[in-house]
């Protein structure tokens, strides 16, 4: 990313907006302080404020995916809570493995569980970047490989840290605002922040975010032939219709189909949001040797997201619900609603005690998520009179963290430099609860779009797990360095789990190096997934994803969720030719045991009696119906005819194989006509799947029981692009600067309706300016996304029969490219 902006509010220095991060000093991927991103043993992005700032991006995780290659937004359209919370992955992998610190600090796992609704990483949790706030950020330090030796659990694919502003003077405010080149979607966004002195040696840095993002509508037009209404008979009386919403024979068309709405499906229109977030960072001095320090962030996200239109039609048809169709005579469209709010605090002390420099720290965390589904109806209930907004439960995260750091350098004659030891503990204390909504919101079919949690679904765990490390690192010669790490976690329930790292540097002179690292890592199971409950309702029967502990899953051979284990294998090579040019090539490998997923659906459809299916619609034969029932039994679970029930659970399903290849080149000179630099990044990665476990015995022998489905399979392999390259271009001169960067990414496997094709690549442009007006005052001006790009559509061949019947066209949810398309913005900053 190459942005060259004006001087902002998120800018502490305009003259250090051309500089190089070549030279940062690192604090992410060793416990040394004195390794570069020019001389480090890992692949380290330094992302500074100034490139944040230019992307005109709304959030962190935005600006970040537009920057490096290696990070994928997940993109197009998300299902349920999942388009709210959105995912990313660092080397095709899910946001589950990527750790994100606070300086340095962990930062929780949001509230939200993966799963039975609509979740794309069954089981798996991770750290909501979209909640951190920009105007707060000095630098973004991402490691580009597995570090859970140093940092624990979740830093399996790498390590996001996020460098919180620290000076203690000065600040700035801006106000940001645009739209989409359609006229909606329009955001505003306004930061902030101030620097202050704390004594003689002591800084309070305060930052303040809030934006209003509006959706920006993109509905799906029905097909002409596709009937919104229930038919009329001559009577004058409502009658369904037939296949495909096609009027039934003797029967007319509704008077209201004239007037119907063939755009009422807004289900892929964008996210509508308001985000509120405040940060501090402090620190004073402590005497001679010691230092105190405290950092916090509070953010308050409301988020909604439009979910399927319910047809008339459908409500008389389907549900035979006429009450509900006195109140929506024309149809509803539910809205998905979450009200999140996010604590995260770390205070300290540091500083030197009898030749060691420690560092002893408090961290405490907490994410709450409150669902609803508005402008809705529960079809087991009579209307009119009864609810049409539903408060559909909670969930909530704590977490509290003690950590000690050593550190200390030992001149030993033989080495080339001071060996750093380091030596640590730690101590986590974690609480996952689950609390139902009210009861219409779970009751018979529950809320329309989103079932709300149900009193046998609330849950309040807890877990425990203590940590003891060790790392020591120096250069054995002037050129060759080595970093080594162990550490070893105890879990109060799933026990003990060791890993370790070794990473190393060989500069064969001051232009050109190699590096290379092995270790292993680990994903803890979280507490969301180990306690994960939801059940849902519908016409076409129940669903339980049940507990992996409860008796239903027991029945059906679930065991206990083990860790998801890595080893990670990267070479690299570094080259340095200039003072101004810096170019990297690392190879990768990343073997992943026991990855969590989910089983298939067990259990079966008796809603017609003499033509029993499985989930898939396959036939039952009579002794696999009555193994089903037999089994179902042990759980209490009974399924009579008319209705239908299906089990599943999470569960690990097997290994995995991750290979890529990444390109990193950087370059500047000065000019007469000004300053320019550029960069190109490129990542290609492959994932393949080296082994699925075996089927419970007690499931061996019925149809269709798969831990790994076709269509799962692709989306654990496909889901980002072949490869995706980044290239940028800046320039600036005087007040003056102007950037301009593409994003190109591969194509991208899909499998739809048995179909399998790919999305071709694409190219996303972008393009900024900015200008400096003098005395604190400057503005910025941009276009994302500058030929409007968008979310492409399934091939017409590719779709299924009821698709084409019921929609002229439907968009490849799948896309990395989003709905909303083209987008301007301006920005007035001001900086004092």
């Amino acid at each position: 990313m190459l942005a060259v902006p004006a001087a902002s509010a998120a800018q502490p220095d305009a003259a250090a907006a051309g500089a190089s991060t070549l030279d940062t000093v690192l604090v992410t991927g060793s416990r040394s302080s004195t390794r570069t991103v020019k001389n480090s043993s890992t692949p380290i992005d330094v992302i500074s404020a100034q490139d944040l700032a230019a992307s005109g991006q709304a959030t962190l995780l935005e600006a970040l995916q537009r920057t490096l290659p290696s990070l994928s937004q997940v993109g197009g359209y998300q299902s349920d809570q999942e388009s709210l919370i959105r995912g990313y992955q660092l080397r095709n992998l899910s946001p589950g493995y990527t750790l994100v610190l606070v300086n340095g600090k962990r930062r929780n796992a949001s509230a939200y569980v993966s799963g039975a609704n609509g979740g794309g990483f069954p089981g798996h949790s991770w750290a909501d970047l979209g909640l951190i706030p920009v105007a707060a950020i000095d630098h973004v330090e991402v490691l580009r490989d597995g570090a859970s030796a140093i940092y624990g659990s979740d830093a399996i694919a790498g390590v996001i840290n996020v460098i919180l502003r620290s000076q203690a003077s000065g600040g700035g405010a801006s106000i940001e605002s645009g739209q989409s080149f359609d006229g909606d979607g329009s955001r505003t966004t306004a930061r902030a922040n101030l620097g202050l002195p704390w004594g003689g040696d002591g800084f309070v840095n305060l930052s303040a975010e809030g934006s209003r993002q509006h959706s920006a509508i993109r509905p799906r037009t029905y097909a002409d032939g596709y009937l919104s209404y229930p038919a009329v008979d001559a009577d004058g009386n409502l009658v369904a219709l037939g296949t495909y919403n096609s009027l039934p024979a003797g029967a007319g068309v509704h008077p209201a189909e004239a007037g119907r709405d063939a755009r009422a499906n807004q289900i892929y229109s964008s996210t509508d949001y308001a985000l509120k977030s405040l940060a501090l960072n402090a620190g004073h001095g402590l005497g001679e040797n010691a230092d105190f320090y405290v950092t916090a962030t509070a953010s308050d996200r409301t988020a909604s997201a439009i979910q399927n239109f319910r047809l008339p039609a459908t409500i008389f048809g389907t549900y035979d619900a006429p009450g509900v169709l006195a109140v929506w005579p024309d149809g509803f469209s539910p809205v998905l609603e979450t009200k999140e709010q996010q604590y995260t605090g770390s205070a300290g002390v540091k500083g030197l005690l009898g030749g060691w420099d420690y560092d002893f720290s408090v961290t405490w965390n907490r994410d709450t998520i409150r669902t609803y589904t508005n402008d809705s109806a529960n079809f087991s209930l009579d209307y009119p009179g009864a609810p049409t907004d539903f408060y559909d439960g909670k969930v909530d995260y704590r977490q509290l963290i003690d950590n000690l750091d050593l550190r200390r350098s030992f001149d030993i004659a033989r080495l080339a430099s001071p060996l750093d030891l380091s030596l640590g503990l730690e101590y986590q204390h974690e609480q996952y609860r689950r609390a139902p909504g009210q009861w219409e919101s779970y009751t018979g079919y529950g809320a329309a779009a989103f079932v709300g949690y149900a009193p046998a679904d609330a849950v309040d765990a807890t877990r425990n797990s203590k940590a003891a490390y060790v790392g020591a690192s120096a250069n054995l010669t002037r050129r060759w360095f080595l970093d080594a790490a162990a550490r070893r976690e105890d879990h109060s329930d799933f026990g003990d789990v060791s890993t370790g790292r070794l990473s190393t540097r060989f500069d064969f002179n001051d232009a050109f190096g190699v590096r290379a690292t092995v270790s292993n890592g680990f994903h803890a199971p979280g507490l969301g997934a180990q306690y994960y409950q939801v059940t849902g309702n519908c016409p076409c029967g129940t669903t339980l994803v049940a507990r992996v502990d409860s008796a239903a899953a027991r029945t059906l051979g679930a065991s206990d969720l083990k860790p998801e284990k890595a080893r990670n294998y990267s070479v690299g090579f570094t080259l340095d030719p200039a003072r101004d040019f810096h170019a990297a090539l690392d190879l990768y490998q990343i073997d992943i045991r026991n990855q969590l997923g989910q089983s298939s659906q067990i259990g079966y459809n008796a809603l017609d009696p003499d033509n029993v299916t499985d989930y898939n619609g396959t036939p039952l034969s009579a002794a696999q119906q009555a193994t089903i029932d037999a089994l179902l039994a042990g759980a209490g679970i009974s399924i009579l005819d008319g209705e239908a029930y299906y089990v599943s659970y999470f569960t690990n399903i097997g290994d995995t194989r991750t290979r890529g290849l990444e390109l990193t080149l950087e370059g500047g000179r000065d000019t007469r006509w000004g300053r320019l630099r550029w960069n190109y990044a490129a990542n290609v990665g492959k994932t393949d799947i080296t082994r699925v476990r075996e089927v419970p015995a007690v499931l061996q022998g019925l149809p269709n029981i798969d831990l790994l489905t076709e269509s799962s399979e692709y989306a654990l392999r496909h889901r980002t692009p072949k490869y995706t390259q980044v290239a940028g271009i800046g320039w600036n001169r005087g007040p003056w600067a102007l950037n301009l960067d593409f994003t190109y990414h591969g194509p991208i496997k899909r499998l739809t309706n048995g179909y399998k094709y790919q999305l071709a690549p694409v190219l996303v442009t972008n393009i900024g300016g900015s200008y400096d007006f003098g005395g604190g005052w400057s503005a910025d001006l941009g276009v994302n996304n500058l030929f409007d790009k968008r979310t492409r559509k399934v091939p017409e061949r590719y779709r299924s029969a009821s698709d084409r019947a019921s929609y002229t066209s439907t968009y490849e949810y799948g896309d990395v490219l989003g709905t909303v398309g083209g987008y301007w913005y301006g920005r007035i900053n001001y900086r004092f």
